[in-house]
């Protein structure tokens, strides 16, 4: 079985793991990715077991709307290595996946990824781009049924397996957390932008510090650092805030299995709200409890070991820990059910699941669904199979792009929106990249 798959974070080898275990599935796999994509975390040479091909791409960073500047090149790499299924790990609406579907011969059976769980409209050509990619895809391999769900509202038709992230478990493994421990050791990973919530985890801290000695470990980079500080100066715990930059996968290992609490306290945005997060699994993986806003795909992820409250509820948030801390038999069966939940979710068990996505997809083994034809019915169809998808601050149904008020920085937002795409478009155009 030789697949083909396309990744543009697969630059990074912390983000290579999937690929690993696929090959110890008996997968042959040759891996495309960008010759510049712009990392927050190490980017070590690409040196794999695995054949990995650099292609250039313009707008490098931009998830949806890179582009590759060379499409022949991808037919040429196609007829090269003949793969007996094109992987997609992008998402369906992407200017990247259309290039690809256009570069693929119409016998080749495509698999595609995608997170999006949030049923947004897009503005032309994107949806165009989804539209097409749902008919021409053979299965996709969402990482949450949200996911699974939007896309079979929207009209995908085919096989949809639902294929958590996982993780190393070679690497992350539980620690000895106990609350007999001097002091409670909360912890956040992640970017540090508003709508991961980083200034409510140093609130939290702050509640749960009166009440019992505590420390928050934050782990991450990005705009909401300065906050974040000012935020502990002014509720007197800048000295029980440890921040510290990304980091390897070892260090960031023992630091979970250092935590006794993990915060997940993400907050939806207009357009956008937390489609998997992996530092549910690892935190599980490691001994430590979740604890976060039941917003997104953080119940679907976390399950009944973790705590969650309704968005923005630092305060009883904050009061579940101080009462976790105090039931040592609820903090051991939380922290178990994690563990056994996490057994599930090893990138060795997600790479055995998609090999034999792969080889259903090759034999030809794909059953279409009937689906109604009115979009209102499918949607409810979906949410029959799948459960419902990700509501946003603008309900669930957002358009992709940012509302228009005057004068407000939505309009700024809006304009540089339209004038990137207009520009890639145009980009696009003059140099033929998509077809029309």
């Amino acid at each position: 079985m030789r697949v083909l798959r396309v990744y543009h974070g697969g630059r990074n080898s912390q983000h290579r793991a999937r690929e690993r275990a696929l090959m110890t599935t008996g997968v042959e796999l040759v891996l495309v990715v960008p010759a510049d994509w712009p990392e927050e975390t190490f980017a070590d040479p690409l040196d794999e077991e695995f054949r990995i091909v650099e292609l250039p791409v313009a707008r490098p960073g931009d998830v949806n709307r890179h582009a590759y500047t060379s499409p022949a090149t991808l037919s040429l790499l196609i007829e090269d290595v003949r793969p007996d299924v094109l992987d997609l790990h992008e998402e369906p609406f992407s200017i990247a996946s259309r290039q690809w579907q256009a570069a693929a011969p119409v016998e080749l059976p495509i698999v595609m990824y995608t997170a999006q769980n949030v049923d947004k409209r897009f503005p032309p050509p994107f949806a165009r781009y989804e539209r097409n990619a749902y008919r021409r895809v053979a299965a996709l391999y969402p990482c949450s049924a949200q996911a699974a769900s939007v896309a079979r509202g929207k009209g995908f038709d085919g096989l949809i397996d639902v294929l958590p992230l996982g993780y190393d478990e070679a690497a992350f493994a539980p620690g000895s957390q106990s609350f007999d421990d001097d002091e409670i050791v909360l912890a956040f990973f992640g970017r540090l932008v508003p709508e991961k919530g980083v200034t409510d985890a140093v609130r939290i801290l702050a509640g749960v510090h009166s009440a019992r000695p505590a420390r928050l470990v934050i782990m991450g980079r990005g705009p909401e650092e300065r906050a974040a500080r000012a935020v502990a100066v002014g509720l007197g715990v800048a000295d029980r805030v440890q921040l510290a930059p990304w980091q390897s996968t070892a260090e960031l290992a023992a630091m979970y299995r250092e935590a006794h609490v993990v915060l997940v306290p993400s907050r939806p945005t207009a357009t956008w709200v937390e489609q998997f997060g992996r530092v549910i699994v690892e935190a599980q993986a490691s001994g430590a409890v979740v604890a976060g806003y039941a917003t997104g795909s953080i119940p679907e992820v976390a399950g009944a070991a973790a705590i969650l409250t309704e968005v923005g509820a630092v305060s009883q948030l904050t009061d579940r820990i101080v009462e976790l801390a105090v039931q040592p038999v609820d903090f051991a069966q939380r922290r178990e059910q994690g563990i056994a939940q996490s057994a599930t979710r090893t990138w060795t068990r997600v790479a055995e699941r998609q090999a034999d996505l792969y080889r259903h997809v090759a034999a030809g083994e794909i059953e279409r669904v009937e689906l109604p034809p009115s979009p209102r019915k499918r949607r409810a169809a979906a949410r029959a199979e799948f459960g419902a998808t990700a509501s946003t601050t603008a309900g669930t149904r957002p358009f992709a792009l940012p509302p228009l008020r005057r004068g407000g920085t939505a309009t700024s937002a809006l304009a540089r929106a339209l004038d990137g795409t207009a520009e890639l478009a145009a980009w696009v155009r003059k140099t033929r990249l998509v077809p029309r």
